[in-house]
């Protein structure tokens, strides 16, 4: 039996309960890999700042829907003792702004800044204009289409052979999307969000929940791709397209 009263063991056996990596943690809370980890196995000495490491345990609850306030006061206890003095904070007064000094003249930097900004805008706009103006004198006689194009639309034909995969979902679920060998997507899908891949050759489908989300591989929906909270990676092809 793993004893997860602790304060990293509860909230790392949290983690996996909702089917979560490091990896995919870090990446939506944009909390380094290491600090998590350094919360999890309580080896605070690897930690940040007082200030910084309070504000990563407060994100991470957050994240996995605990309560911030217990953990936080829970974290402060083990790793800063009964030193609950809180760090200042740095202030930084508003320095005046630069000048750019001539005999008789005084010009700050930020005004030169926004007028050369301004008349660059200016000067866009203009030749947008002009290209616009100029395109309304070019009008082709009634009847005359451009070489080629009717040619081309005779030729075309359906493109059948790529992947297209739609997926959507039900319950929150972390994604990983590989389309062609590369990665297109890693976040945390919220229910109701949607997602298309298009492909030529592959599409690789990882899921931390695998029974929270629908597929639909060229407009044909799929079997489920697992059970909820079941992390499972499935790969497919060209060949998948009718078989599954």
């Amino acid at each position: 039996m793993i004893d997860i009263s602790g304060f990293g063991a509860r909230i790392k056996a949290e983690r996996e309960r909702q089917g979560f990596d490091l990896d995919a943690v870090a990446e939506e809370t944009k909390i380094r890999k290491m600090y998590l980890n350094a919360l999890e196995e309580e080896d605070f000495a690897v930690l940040p700042a007082r200030v910084y490491a309070t504000g990563f345990v407060r994100r991470y609850a957050r994240f996995l829907k605990m309560d911030p306030e217990v953990l936080v006061s829970e974290f402060q206890s083990l790793a800063y003792g009964n030193d609950q003095s809180l760090e200042k904070a740095v202030l930084i007064a508003e320095k005046p702004s630069r000048q750019l000094r001539f005999p008789g003249f005084n010009f700050p930097i930020r005004n030169i800044i926004a007028g050369a900004l301004f008349l660059m805008i200016v000067v866009w706009i203009g030749n947008y204009l002009v290209t616009y103006i100029s395109g309304w004198s070019v009008t082709r006689p009634p009847g005359i289409h451009e070489p080629g194009i009717e040619q081309a639309k005779e030729t075309e034909k359906p493109i059948v052979d790529k992947l297209i995969m739609d997926i959507e979902a039900r319950e929150r679920c972390w994604l990983q999307v590989q389309v062609d060998g590369k990665q297109q997507y890693s976040a945390i899908m919220a229910v109701g969000d949607k997602q298309s891949f298009e492909g030529r050759q592959s599409i690789v489908i990882k899921a931390g929940n695998a029974g929270g989300i629908d597929l639909s591989l060229n407009k044909k929906k799929l079997a489920p791709l697992g059970k909820p909270g079941e992390v499972v990676e499935k790969t497919y092809d060209l060949s998948s397209i009718g078989k599954e």
